[in-house]
């Protein structure tokens, strides 16, 4: 006998809600590049809280709003550097150009792909977090301008395999479609969808970076909080080495 009325509609409800959360992670389509796409949400969201907070007020992450801000300074505004901008969008630049050379390599394997791109991160955010331990939380111009390029290619790196892995709603950093597509499709596929469901994932994932990343650098240390990064990296470059010899359907190219 199954429940009736209200009660028995939150029971009903329970099984795709729990199915939902699973597809969030780990689905058929893309098997498990979606949990691993959460992580360096997370990680997008520690790094602009770091280089926000102490690396010259520039994004690394979300780049595109160092336009803006180069925007603001040529038209007087004295708050923001705009050769520091500069060097964030030329790092990012030449991140993405990297990423699109790796992905060249073997394009075959989205796991291989995801393996190899994330090796050039491990490098980069490495040396990035050795500097940043290394000059304390008052690093000179030179080393802020450093750090902010090798963080602004990693994510450079990172944005070339998104666009190469082709998974929905999960871009990792550019979360304006994102949250619009919560607003528009509220209605159509409900909220216990598993598109809806990944979306707030991401948005909330990167809320979390963001704050984690925030209370190190203030009450901690950029080392801290750049660490935090570098360990996140690590933990998804192992599960990649993990799935890089998997033959399923989601390592397809789409």
């Amino acid at each position: 006998m199954t429940s009736s009325g209200a009660d028995g509609a939150s029971v009903n409800t329970r099984p795709a809600l729990r199915e939902g959360l699973r597809r969030v992670v780990v689905d058929e389509r893309d098997g498990p590049l979606p949990a691993m796409l959460v992580a360096l949400t997370v990680l997008a969201g520690v790094v602009d809280a770091a280089s926000i907070l102490r690396l010259g007020g520039v994004f690394v992450a979300t780049v595109t709003g160092n336009i803006v801000f180069v925007g603001l300074g040529i038209a007087g505004a004295r708050e923001f550097a705009i050769g520091t901008c500069l060097l964030a969008i030329g790092g990012f630049v030449l991140g993405a150009l990297v990423g699109a050379a790796v992905i060249r390599r073997r394009p075959e394997h989205r796991g291989r792909v995801m393996r190899d791109v994330l090796h050039v991160k491990l490098a980069l955010a490495a040396i990035t977090t050795g500097i940043a331990i290394a000059a304390g939380d008052n690093p000179d111009a030179p080393l802020r301008n450093a750090m902010v390029v090798l963080l602004a290619m990693s994510m450079g790196d990172q944005l070339a395999a998104i666009r190469y892995l082709k998974v929905p709603d999960l871009v990792t950093v550019v979360l304006t479609l994102t949250i619009t597509g919560v607003l528009a499709d509220r209605r159509r596929l409900g909220w216990s969808h598993p598109a809806m469901l990944r979306r707030f994932t991401a948005v909330i994932a990167f809320a979390v970076g963001a704050i984690g990343g925030g209370l190190l650098v203030l009450y901690v240390s950029l080392g801290a909080a750049l660490a935090l990064g570098l360990a996140i990296i690590v933990g998804v470059t192992i599960s990649t080495h993990l799935v890089a010899s998997s033959t399923s359907d989601w390592t397809a190219p789409r």
